[in-house]
């Protein structure tokens, strides 16, 4: 599957050039960044409530209070290295889902969703179009 994102996504944009026709194929995605560095850049304050709360954080530390050995800090550093890298990927793949190509079509970011089978045609049939055209 194919990621638009970044620059890309910005300057594909009818409002710099009415010209442009911008068009995605089925299953790919369009954000200006991708899941995982938004959970990393954008949402780490959430990825660091998800691994607070969650139940293996918790039971750790519930069994670590008091006065923890040093190999205790060890073992919880590493469950939350741990935990955080799956919170990450939870983040990351709740963010990618809602920002699919059908969701970039609704607020008007591309035209057309086609299916991989049909970029060849469309891109002849599209060009045939455009060279009729007479010139501004």
């Amino acid at each position: 599957m194919g990621r638009y994102h970044g620059g890309a996504y910005v300057v594909f944009s009818r409002g710099l050039n009415d010209n442009l026709r911008a068009l995605a194929v089925e299953g790919s995605y369009a954000s200006v960044i991708g899941g995982g560095p938004a959970a990393a850049v954008v949402f780490p304050r959430e990825v660091r409530a998800r691994v607070s709360a969650g139940p293996r954080i918790q039971a750790l530390r519930a069994k670590l209070r008091g006065n923890p050995t040093a190999e205790d800090r060890a073992a919880f550093d590493k469950l939350r290295r741990d935990v955080t890298i799956e919170k990450r990927g939870e983040v990351a793949a709740e963010y990618d889902a809602v920002h699919s190509v059908e969701r970039a079509k609704r607020v008007g970011s591309i035209e057309e969703i086609i299916p991989a089978r049909t970029i060849r045609p469309y891109l002849i049939d599209t060009l045939r179009a455009a060279l009729k055209k007479p010139a501004h």
